[in-house]
Protein backbone atom coordinates (compact mmCIF):
# COMPACT_ATOMS: atom_id res chain seq x y z
CA UNK A 1 0.00 0.00 0.00
CA UNK A 2 1.40 3.18 -0.73
CA UNK A 3 2.43 5.42 1.88
CA UNK A 4 2.87 9.00 2.12
CA UNK A 5 5.23 10.34 4.87
CA UNK A 6 6.23 14.03 5.88
CA UNK A 7 8.81 14.61 8.55
CA UNK A 8 10.74 17.72 9.73
CA UNK A 9 13.26 18.90 12.10
CA UNK A 10 14.40 21.74 14.36
CA UNK A 11 16.86 22.91 16.69
CA UNK A 12 15.10 24.15 20.05
CA UNK A 13 16.54 25.87 22.44
CA UNK A 14 15.40 24.15 25.47
CA UNK A 15 16.74 21.07 27.08
CA UNK A 16 15.16 17.80 25.31
CA UNK A 17 13.03 17.10 29.21
CA UNK A 18 11.45 20.48 29.15
CA UNK A 19 10.60 20.39 25.28
CA UNK A 20 9.05 16.97 25.84
CA UNK A 21 7.15 18.30 29.27
CA UNK A 22 5.58 20.74 26.80
CA UNK A 23 4.49 18.46 23.77
CA UNK A 24 2.87 16.05 26.42
CA UNK A 25 0.83 18.75 28.06
CA UNK A 26 -2.18 18.90 26.05
CA UNK A 27 -4.02 20.63 29.27
CA UNK A 28 -1.85 23.88 29.30
CA UNK A 29 1.17 23.92 27.58
CA UNK A 30 0.35 22.01 23.98
CA UNK A 31 -1.97 24.31 22.92
CA UNK A 32 0.27 26.81 22.96
CA UNK A 33 2.32 25.23 20.22
CA UNK A 34 -0.37 24.93 17.84
CA UNK A 35 -0.31 27.85 14.89
CA UNK A 36 -3.81 29.48 14.99
CA UNK A 37 -4.34 30.02 11.75
CA UNK A 38 -4.54 26.63 11.09
CA UNK A 39 -5.38 24.81 14.41
CA UNK A 40 -8.38 26.08 17.17
CA UNK A 41 -10.67 24.84 19.84
CA UNK A 42 -7.98 21.94 21.57
CA UNK A 43 -10.45 20.24 24.32
CA UNK A 44 -9.01 17.11 26.30
CA UNK A 45 -11.92 14.52 26.66
CA UNK A 46 -9.87 12.51 29.05
CA UNK A 47 -6.39 12.14 30.35
CA UNK A 48 -4.57 15.39 29.81
CA UNK A 49 -0.78 14.98 29.73
CA UNK A 50 0.77 12.39 27.69
CA UNK A 51 -0.04 8.62 27.01
CA UNK A 52 -3.89 7.84 26.92
CA UNK A 53 -5.12 11.53 26.05
CA UNK A 54 -7.81 11.73 24.19
CA UNK A 55 -8.79 15.12 22.43
CA UNK A 56 -10.78 16.99 19.98
CA UNK A 57 -9.43 19.73 17.80
CA UNK A 58 -10.65 21.72 14.89
CA UNK A 59 -8.25 21.98 12.05
CA UNK A 60 -8.18 23.91 8.88
CA UNK A 61 -7.28 21.94 6.07
CA UNK A 62 -7.76 23.52 2.35
CA UNK A 63 -10.03 26.09 3.80
CA UNK A 64 -12.49 23.89 5.30
CA UNK A 65 -12.85 23.17 8.84
CA UNK A 66 -12.53 19.42 10.45
CA UNK A 67 -13.01 18.53 13.60
CA UNK A 68 -10.47 15.54 14.75
CA UNK A 69 -10.59 13.34 17.10
CA UNK A 70 -7.02 12.27 18.57
CA UNK A 71 -5.50 9.96 21.17
CA UNK A 72 -1.86 10.50 22.56
CA UNK A 73 0.45 7.24 23.50
CA UNK A 74 4.05 7.08 24.04
CA UNK A 75 6.09 4.49 22.77
CA UNK A 76 9.16 6.02 24.02
CA UNK A 77 8.18 8.20 27.06
CA UNK A 78 10.24 10.95 27.73
CA UNK A 79 11.37 10.69 23.81
CA UNK A 80 8.65 9.44 21.50
CA UNK A 81 5.04 11.16 21.78
CA UNK A 82 2.27 10.36 18.77
CA UNK A 83 -0.80 11.11 18.26
CA UNK A 84 -3.50 9.14 16.13
CA UNK A 85 -6.38 10.15 14.84
CA UNK A 86 -9.21 8.20 15.34
CA UNK A 87 -11.12 8.38 12.19
CA UNK A 88 -8.25 7.99 9.78
CA UNK A 89 -5.49 6.21 11.12
CA UNK A 90 -3.52 9.35 10.22
CA UNK A 91 -0.03 9.36 13.22
CA UNK A 92 2.08 12.00 13.94
CA UNK A 93 4.94 11.73 15.61
CA UNK A 94 7.26 14.30 17.96
CA UNK A 95 10.41 12.71 18.74
CA UNK A 96 12.18 14.59 20.80
CA UNK A 97 16.48 14.06 21.48
CA UNK A 98 19.62 16.10 23.08
CA UNK A 99 21.96 17.66 20.50
CA UNK A 100 24.78 17.61 22.92
CA UNK A 101 24.37 21.41 24.09
CA UNK A 102 21.85 22.77 26.07
CA UNK A 103 19.18 22.80 23.31
CA UNK A 104 17.43 19.39 21.97
CA UNK A 105 15.77 18.69 18.47
CA UNK A 106 12.60 17.97 17.53
CA UNK A 107 11.51 15.89 14.39
CA UNK A 108 7.44 15.89 13.79
CA UNK A 109 6.10 13.62 10.97
CA UNK A 110 3.08 12.16 10.02
CA UNK A 111 2.50 9.02 8.24
CA UNK A 112 -0.54 7.53 6.54
CA UNK A 113 -1.75 4.96 3.81
CA UNK A 114 -2.88 6.75 0.35
CA UNK A 115 -5.05 5.29 -2.22
CA UNK A 116 -6.42 6.05 -5.92
CA UNK A 117 -7.15 9.42 -7.21
CA UNK A 118 -7.54 11.27 -3.63
CA UNK A 119 -4.09 9.16 -2.61
CA UNK A 120 -2.44 10.28 -5.58
CA UNK A 121 -3.33 14.05 -5.20
CA UNK A 122 -2.49 13.59 -1.47
CA UNK A 123 0.96 12.85 -2.55
CA UNK A 124 1.11 15.36 -4.80
CA UNK A 125 0.34 17.92 -2.69
CA UNK A 126 0.04 17.32 0.78
CA UNK A 127 3.63 16.95 2.15
CA UNK A 128 4.64 20.48 0.95
CA UNK A 129 1.97 21.95 2.62
CA UNK A 130 2.40 19.90 6.13
CA UNK A 131 6.09 20.68 5.82
CA UNK A 132 5.24 24.22 6.58
CA UNK A 133 2.56 23.44 9.00
CA UNK A 134 5.19 21.50 10.64
CA UNK A 135 7.58 24.21 10.19
CA UNK A 136 5.30 26.79 12.10
CA UNK A 137 4.43 24.48 14.73
CA UNK A 138 7.96 23.97 15.94
CA UNK A 139 9.05 27.33 15.77
CA UNK A 140 5.92 28.57 17.86
CA UNK A 141 7.54 25.27 19.98
CA UNK A 142 10.74 26.98 20.49
CA UNK A 143 9.47 30.55 21.34
CA UNK A 144 7.50 28.91 24.04
CA UNK A 145 9.84 26.69 25.63
CA UNK A 146 12.16 29.85 25.90
CA UNK A 147 9.54 32.13 27.27
CA UNK A 148 9.07 29.32 29.90
CA UNK A 149 12.49 29.19 30.54
CA UNK A 150 12.82 32.83 30.82
CA UNK A 151 9.93 33.24 33.38
CA UNK A 152 11.40 30.75 35.20
CA UNK A 153 14.44 32.26 35.97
Amino acid sequence: MPLVRVEADRAIGARAADVYDVLADYSVHHPQIMPPDHFSNLEVESGGVGAGTVFHITAKVAGKRQRLHMRVSEPEPGKVLCETNLDTGVVTQFTVSGNGSPGSVVRMSSEWEAHGLKGWLDRLFTPRVMRRLFAEQLDQLDEYVRTLETEAR
